[in-house]
């Protein structure tokens, strides 16, 4: 079974504070003598469901080209269940009870529950979410060694209030070997990522010499 864990991009998507706006502009052309119509989008490399590389951050960090593959696999991948209110920080003490059972992971993804507000209150979801500390990513290298991909429900691991901390946090991630993609906004609801192993499937909708990037992420039940 393949459940789609990315939303569609469109204009009404929730966006981190000072990104620009999604935008889309019809061109229309004659060709051989018929009108043919032509969308201009217009984007951030880090709206919705998108994976941060460490050129994000990093000084002569790596890009998408550099260091993803066109269709990435990850397994196993996992889901926790961490659930969160407003705009408080997920630290090492809340994700540590979790870890021994997700020591193998390849890619693992919390859920906080904050992606309840993403349709009904867009801009609590993009502002008022919660962030991740940055203690987390030195406890995650110890405990899930092979870790590759981390991923959260929420519009990103930062938070608009704590700058310099969510800074550190995107660094602790991606500055230090080996390194941890990040993946924010992502769609954690279906009730069977949870409590088993699943198959993480990414499909970049651009491919080339760039800091992050949206994706189509899908994650495969083996036996579903």
């Amino acid at each position: 079974m393949l459940i789609p864990i990315s939303y569609p991009l469109n204009r009404q998507a929730p966006l981190y504070p000072g990104s620009p706006p999604i935008t889309i502009r019809e061109q229309t052309s004659i060709a051989d003598g018929d009108p043919e119509t032509t969308s201009i989008i217009t984007l951030s490399s880090h709206a919705g469901t998108h994976i941060d590389l460490p050129k994000h951050v990093c000084t002569g960090g790596g890009s998408v080209a550099d260091l993803l593959a066109p269709e990435p696999v990850f397994a196993p991948a996992y889901c926790i269940d961490v659930p969160t209110e407003g705009a408080v920080p997920l630290r090492a003490a809340d994700l540590a009870p979790h870890l021994p059972a997700v020591r193998d992971g390849k890619a693992l993804f919390v859920r906080t529950g904050a992606s309840s507000l993403r349709d009904i209150n867009p801009d609590v979801y993009a502002s008022a979410h919660p962030w991740v500390h940055p203690d987390v990513p030195a406890l995650l290298r110890t405990e899930c060694p092979d870790l590759h991909v981390f991923g959260i429900d929420t519009i990103s691991i930062a938070s608009p209030a704590h700058p310099e901390e969510s800074r550190a946090t995107h660094a602790g991630f991606l500055c230090t070997t080996p390194r941890i993609f990040v993946m924010e906004d992502v769609d954690l609801s279906y009730g069977r990522l949870i409590d088993e192993a699943w198959i993480l499937r990414l499909y970049p909708v651009l491919f080339d010499d760039i800091e992050g990037v949206p994706v189509v992420a899908l994650a495969e039940i083996p036996g579903a």
